[in-house]
């Protein structure tokens, strides 16, 4: 395996060691935060989260993709301006919605104590994630792992200082991420040095022209993908208690979450590197680039794999507690889905690279519509219990990432040399 000697994996294995310190701070704090805040406390966090990983689709109108596939800088830059606009104008629409809708938002995705965040969470989120892809422009990629450390040191600094001001609370943990999230774009924009050159309105209408089918195709079926990732936090919060819902999401957090943050890093270097080679017209390196990243991701995936699945029914009541002995349950039925996610996952945006666009969106839909419909039949039909619920949800899942990695290597083969 010399190729993992190559600038391109050095940057992978770099920007992956401190994913793995920022990822190591929330989770070695994990045992500390389930014993001082429960399942409830659990529950509203991972709602404010996934509700707002929905919405952080529209914020931007997904621009911070062309801010990396952009040619020249300066047009990067004002893509950036662009997108920062949108996002401001989203939180406004946003904080109409969490006022109209306030009880049902909160019901839907139990966040009772935290459903006035969701504007500002959104907003924060979207500029922190254009920060972000500009640097990935770039090639600083460690910064974006250093901004997930000062996230997580001032999550678990909030959550500890919240608790001893108040007690055992139900709002601390999902407070305490937002603060976390927006020490870390301050900190960031700081030491980024960005400075922007504010244009005309007729240039930036020109420039969301030239970039239309980001909003246009890519933001609908990123919005059908989220749904689809999203699907089983939605379910579970509908269908199932608060209790439950707390119990999934120490699993989603301390497995799910890390292995997604891996996934956005890893996958936002891949795209880095698979569009230059596209645009230089170099599709044979692009290909390799993207059968080296699978062999290293299914290197260090399936030892994951192992350990949660073998280990997690063990290992949970120890290092959390006896009462979150159900999350180790949880975290063994998903281990599938957790190493397919993280195979999938980084090289499926080769088909932004690709300019496949359509054919992304076609599959984001279908796949959101059967499982959508599979899910459906497990609740209404088969009526499961909670437990073999995920389980059976983890059948699927697993099923329809095969597929799309099916569908992937079936259009990265016609890759050829432009030169």
């Amino acid at each position: 395996m010399n190729f993992i000697k190559t600038g391109y994996f050095k940057d992978i294995f770099s920007q992956a060691g401190l994913v793995m310190v920022a990822q190591l701070i929330p989770l070695i704090f994990s045992p500390l935060l389930t014993r001082i805040y429960d399942q409830y406390a659990m529950a509203e966090i991972t709602g404010l989260m996934s509700i707002s990983g929905i919405l952080l689709v529209f914020s931007t109108f997904k621009l911070e993709n062309a801010i990396v596939t952009e040619k020249e800088d300066d047009r990067g830059k004002q893509i950036m301006v662009l997108a920062f606009i949108i996002a401001i104008l989203f939180s406004i629409v946003t904080v109409v919605i969490s006022i109209v809708f306030k009880d049902r938002i909160a019901d839907s995705f139990k966040i009772h104590n935290s459903v006035t965040f969701i504007p500002f969470y959104v907003l924060v989120l979207s500029f922190l994630n254009l920060v972000n892809f500009w640097f990935v422009r770039i090639k600083k990629f460690n910064l974006k792992a250093y901004s997930k450390i000062i996230e997580n040191v001032s999550y678990v600094l909030f959550a500890c200082l919240l608790f001893m001001l108040k007690g055992q609370n139900e709002i601390g943990l999902a407070l305490s991420k937002f603060l976390g999230i927006s020490i870390a774009f301050a900190l960031l924009l700081v030491f980024s040095k960005l400075k922007f050159k504010i244009r005309t309105w007729e240039y930036y209408k020109k420039l969301l022209s030239d970039y239309r089918e980001f909003p246009i195709h890519y933001m609908p079926s990123s919005f059908v993908n989220v749904m689809s990732l999203q699907m089983l936090v939605l379910f579970i919060g509908f269908y199932f208690s608060k209790e439950q819902f707390g119990y999934f999401g120490l699993a989603n957090m301390v497995v799910l979450l890390p292995i997604s943050f891996i996934t956005q890093s890893v996958g936002a270097i891949f795209f880095q590197k698979t569009s230059e080679h596209i645009n230089n017209g170099n599709g044979h390196l692009a290909k390799k680039t993207f059968s080296q990243t699978i062999v290293l991701l299914t290197v260090i995936g399936v030892p994951a794999f192992l350990v949660l699945y073998l280990g997690s029914k063990q290992l949970f009541p120890i290092l959390f507690g006896a009462s979150w002995a159900m999350t180790g349950e949880i975290a063994k039925l998903l281990s599938l889905v957790f190493l397919l996610q993280l195979i999938v996952g980084p090289i499926s945006i080769v088909l932004i690279s690709l300019k496949k666009l359509k054919l992304n969106a076609i599959w984001q839909y279908g796949r959101f519509i059967i499982m959508l419909v599979y899910m459906l039949c497990l609740v209404y039909f088969f009526k499961l219990d909670f437990l073999t619920f995920i389980e059976w949800y983890a059948y699927g899942a697993a099923l329809m990432y095969m597929l799309y990695l099916l569908l992937i290597i079936n259009e990265i083969r016609f890759l050829k040399n432009e030169n």
